[in-house]
């Protein structure tokens, strides 16, 4: 099957089942090699003991019936009777070895593909869907996994077709001839139907990925209330309807295109054993065939057409299962553009200094099967950095001020390495960051962000987040370091209170002070704020401007501030513009060169006396 695109043209549908496609299914199901021979082990015991009873059925017809022998009946009924209850286990056995299998498949495909997502970088999740993300991490999933029942069931089928066919020559060659007269139509029905389930598949896919992306936009906190404030509901009903509407169609069509499939393959098997009971009849009645014998090819001719029906249709089984498989391997062959070096050097016990060398940097292109095609906004390969030269001493503050995309927030990521530059190199104590585990650097690295991000969880488990080791001492330790215990201390479940998703059961003051107790007990060397106090209130501020002093006392600190009045103490202040440093020096400096940062610096003095 070629590869599959998630914007592929959808009336194009792959023609077949490529080496890659298995190639990619084997690296999963290789380490169940010896489950799947026993598997395949008890399948063909299963097939052998299933072509016994219409002998045994033969055996009473001909034999025990027409000789009057009860014992014989006895006899054939218990050989019966074993022959079903091993048929039974083996079916039983080979059943939880295939479960076992299949949902170690599952788990090995999901892990892997979580841990992947995890490792790509976040232009990777700028340009992508939540909802298509958890659509593959889901339903592509389960889709994937049923590859292997598929495979076993067509080895199954073979195998039973090729015994079916042994028994049926031996008892009578014509009437098996006879019956494999209708193969070709079998073939002709599967070749021009069976083409058009893979497509129906894909496109119910690709619906339900969208429909999932548009829910999960809209039921979270921050979507919901977007709605209501906008009084958009009746909109955004209807556009879920349509949206669940193609669902709806895709499954119906998908439904129809299916029974109509399976229908007309059924039919023709049923076509063939009408057949072999007209022939099989006429030579009865000319004495040339037994009552038993007719019976038993009767009930071969059964087994020999589900096979074949299952084989002719197991194609456009495997093919869905491979739609399904190559959407999850086509995240995971999207190389993470940041990834730990080979040989990594060791970053433990910092001072903390961190040194910019003519770093520059453009926005990298990401190849996401998320992305929407028609995007009109595009920053990937955009220069947003030029040649940028700093260094922060261990221990001091250097903020970064400036115009609303400038490149200060850019300059921040590049420390924690959420992108690489592109030219240049940022070091911590001499060593190049990029020579570090990504692990190591995010040890050393806090981050108190605009909109600090809480897990729908307690206190607790937010703030152990940072450090999981941590006692409960330390806990209080930090809290009451971020000027937040007296609130936690009156919540009636305390540090077990549920935030709520996103944190929005606590105001924005309370969650900055949640994320800067985080930082507290993540015991960083470097601590990175992003205009953490831009949106509050004058109260609040000052609660969380005095938990961050105690913060940043003793720390290496870069600060990116919209109100220049909090960084009027830094070591030094950088003034960017256009992606490039263009003054640097202390608040007083600054004010004397009457450039950039002096006109910043009085437009907000004005604004603040105005609204005075």
């Amino acid at each position: 099957m070629r590869y599959l695109r998630h914007s592929a043209d959808l009336e194009n549908p792959p023609k077949g089942i490529s080496r890659e496609s298995v190639a990619r299914a084997w690296t999963f199901a290789a380490k169940y090699k010896r489950m799947m021979a026993i598997y395949i082990a008890f399948i063909g015991v299963g097939a052998i003991v299933g072509l016994a009873p219409p002998l045994v059925l033969r055996a009473i017809l001909d034999s025990a019936i027409p000789k009057k022998s009860t014992s014989l009946l006895y006899e054939l009924v218990l050989l019966a009777l074993v022959l079903n209850v091993a048929q039974t286990a083996s079916g039983v056995i080979s059943r939880w070895i295939g479960s076992k299998i299949g949902e170690g498949l599952i788990y090995d495909l999901r892990v892997s593909l979580f841990t992947h997502l995890q490792k790509l970088p976040i232009s990777f999740y700028t340009k992508s869907q939540t909802g298509a993300i958890l659509s593959r991490l889901n339903n592509d999933v389960l889709g994937a996994q049923q590859s292997v029942s598929t495979a076993s069931s067509a080895f199954s089928d073979v195998l039973t077709l090729i015994l079916t066919l042994a028994v049926m020559v031996k008892l009578s060659l014509s009437v098996t001839l006879i019956a494999l007269a209708v193969i070709p139509l079998l073939v002709v029905a599967d070749r021009t139907l069976g083409k058009r389930i893979a497509p129906l598949a894909r496109a119910q896919m690709v619906a339900n990925a969208t429909m999932s992306s548009f829910a999960t936009e809209r039921l979270n906190v921050s979507g919901a209330l977007l709605v209501k404030l906008f009084g958009n509901l009746k909109s955004e009903q209807s556009r879920y309807g349509s949206q669940a509407g193609a669902v709806r169609d895709a499954g119906v069509r998908l439904a129809l295109s299916g029974r109509a499939y399976f229908g007309i393959l059924g039919l023709i098997g049923g076509l063939g054993s009408i057949v072999v009971y007209l022939v099989g009849g006429q030579l009865a009645i000319k004495g040339s065939l037994s009552f038993g014998t007719l019976v038993a090819l009767s009930q071969y001719a059964t087994r020999l057409y589900a096979p074949i029906t299952d084989l002719a249709s197991s194609r456009v089984n495997l093919a869905q299962a491979m739609v399904s498989f190559d959407r999850v391997t086509e995240v995971l062959s999207i190389q993470p553009s940041v990834a730990d070096p080979e040989s990594p050097l060791p970053l433990s016990q910092i001072a903390g200094k961190v040194q910019f060398n003519h770093v520059s940097f453009a926005y990298p292109k990401v190849d996401t099967p998320f992305a929407q095609p028609d995007t009109p906004v595009s920053f990937e390969g955009a220069t947003v950095l030029h040649d940028v030269n700093f260094i922060v001493e261990a221990g001091t503050m250097t903020a970064l001020v400036g115009h609303s995309g400038a490149g200060k927030t850019t300059i921040a990521a590049l420390i924690s390495r959420l992108y690489d530059p592109v030219a240049g190199n940022i070091t911590i104590d001499g060593t190049d960051i990029r020579d570090v585990r990504l692990a190591d650097l995010a040890a050393n690295i806090g981050v108190v962000s605009q909109d600090p991000h809480l897990f729908h969880d307690s206190i607790a488990a937010n703030l152990l987040y940072a450090r999981p080791s941590a006692t409960f001492d330390e806990l209080i330790d930090a809290t009451k370091a971020a000027q937040i215990f007296p609130l936690i201390q009156e919540l009636p479940d305390g540090f077990d209170t549920v935030v709520g998703e996103r944190g929005y059961r606590l105001s924005g003051g309370e969650r900055q002070r949640i994320a800067i107790a985080r930082v507290f007990l993540k015991r960083p060397r470097i601590v990175i704020l992003d205009e953490a106090t831009s949106h509050l209130d004058t109260e609040n501020e000052s609660a969380v401007q005095e938990a961050l002093s105690q913060l940043l006392s003793a720390r290496t600190s870069i600060v990116i501030a919209h109100r220049l009045s909090t960084i009027l103490a830094a070591d030094q202040i950088l003034v960017v513009k256009d992606g490039a440093i263009v003054e640097t020096g202390t608040h007083s400096v600054l004010l004397e060169k009457n450039g950039v940062y002096s006109d910043l610096f009085h437009a907000q003095v004005f604004e603040r006396n105005v609204e005075g």
